[in-house]
């Protein structure tokens, strides 16, 4: 082919389009979706990491920071942090714990600290991509409750 000017014109290849072949985010409508909670993202169900006192799925418990409006972004920033430097994890789950709300208490806050507070008894140390831990309300949850949300996570 050429133009008026001598030249020959350059055809571009087309691009292909590909995409992935299961979902790589599946949002499940549930009655715990509430303005303020907590999230806890977990390793796939046959992926663990080793803390100083056993093995556990939780990598991060953490809250929202904006409300329910965010949950997902909240979940999808420490999820892409993590797949940036955990090698061969291809899987991570999220979810959800609430509480009922008490008048001028921020119970979510309190939840997510006390969730943390369980973990460190447990591990000796906090989940990994938690740096830092909130100072808990002692008492407000039972030890046991908090003890067995955690234990679900270490079943495979």
């Amino acid at each position: 082919m050429s133009s008026r000017h001598g030249c020959r014109l350059l055809t571009m290849r087309r691009l292909r389009i590909k995409s992935s072949k299961t979902s790589l985010l599946t949002i499940t409508r549930s009655p715990l979706w509430i303005k303020h909670m907590v999230y806890i993202l977990a390793l796939a169900e046959h992926k663990f990491w080793k803390y100083q006192n056993g093995r556990s799925r939780i990598i991060y418990i953490g809250t929202t920071k904006t409300g329910a409006g965010r949950p997902a972004a909240s979940a999808v920033n420490k999820a892409s942090q993590a797949f940036r430097t955990l090698h061969g994890v291809k899987t991570l789950e999220v979810h959800i714990a609430t509480c009922r709300g008490r008048q001028k208490s921020e119970t979510w806050r309190h939840l997510e600290a006390s969730l943390l507070d369980a973990f460190r008894n447990r591990y000796y140390q906090l989940p990994k991509y938690n740096k830092v831990r909130p100072k808990s309300k002692k008492g407000l949850f039972g030890y046991n409750g908090l003890a067995k949300l955690i234990d679900k996570f270490d079943r495979a």
